[in-house]
């Protein structure tokens, strides 16, 4: 029997997903083994959604970033995907994918490096909340949203490896579940400086044990 506490969080990780109108756009769902079952990898809800948006831009690279959330203990669900509108106190282009625990809370949870590259920039902003931005050695960046806290002991302009710890997953800004939003920029930080806002989930080393893309099932 589930407590009121897990409930009420799958009720709003499913919630969170129906807000944000999308689906992992642009391929067929694939299967993954989790915990001996079959999840899917798009929620049919998701992926009926996508239907009406245009196909997310896809990089050829696959798998070939570091998972930015320390999977140790498992229950990670992403229930997005890239494309659409977000945020629960108003709405919000969604440029990225949403990673956060399924049936537990996930505050506090190490966010890693997912390339070599540079602590480009921190801010605190009204949608993201407390952000950081990774920049690679090829003119691409990495952006964490949501965070709790930043790791204190790398700052702007440090040189990150991949694995690094380089803040803790929370639900700062237009959000009220601790997740890390995840997005991927190609040539620069933003469209206003050449940058363009690319599909994350392709390149992230999935199927991983303990991660879910779909809803979480407690």
């Amino acid at each position: 029997m589930h407590d009121q506490s897990t409930h009420t969080r799958r009720q709003l990780i499913g919630s969170v997903a129906r807000v944000l109108i999308a689906g992992v756009v642009g391929g067929a769902a694939t299967a993954q083994l989790t915990g001996g079952r079959r999840v899917l990898g798009v929620e049919p809800v998701l992926r009926a959604a996508a239907t009406a948006l245009e196909p997310a831009v896809r990089l050829a690279l696959h798998g070939d970033l570091h998972f930015p959330v320390d999977v140790a203990g498992g229950d990670l669900v992403i229930p997005n995907g890239f494309g659409g509108v977000s945020g629960v106190k108003g709405a919000g282009g969604h440029n990225g994918v949403d990673i956060g625990n399924g049936c537990s809370d996930g505050r506090g949870r190490p966010l890693l490096a997912c390339v070599d590259g540079t602590l480009n920039s921190e801010k605190v902003l009204s949608t993201a909340g407390r952000l950081r931005v990774l920049a690679d050695d090829v003119g691409n960046y990495y952006r964490y949203h949501h965070l709790d806290a930043y790791a204190p002991e790398i700052e702007v302009g440090d040189r990150v490896r991949r694995g690094d710890v380089i803040g803790y997953m929370g639900s700062s800004g237009n959000t009220s579940w601790s997740h890390l939003h995840f997005e991927v920029w190609i040539g620069g930080i933003s469209p206003g400086l050449g940058g363009r806002a690319v599909d994350p989930l392709p390149r992230l080393p999935l199927p991983i044990p303990g991660v879910t893309v779909g809803l979480p099932d407690c």
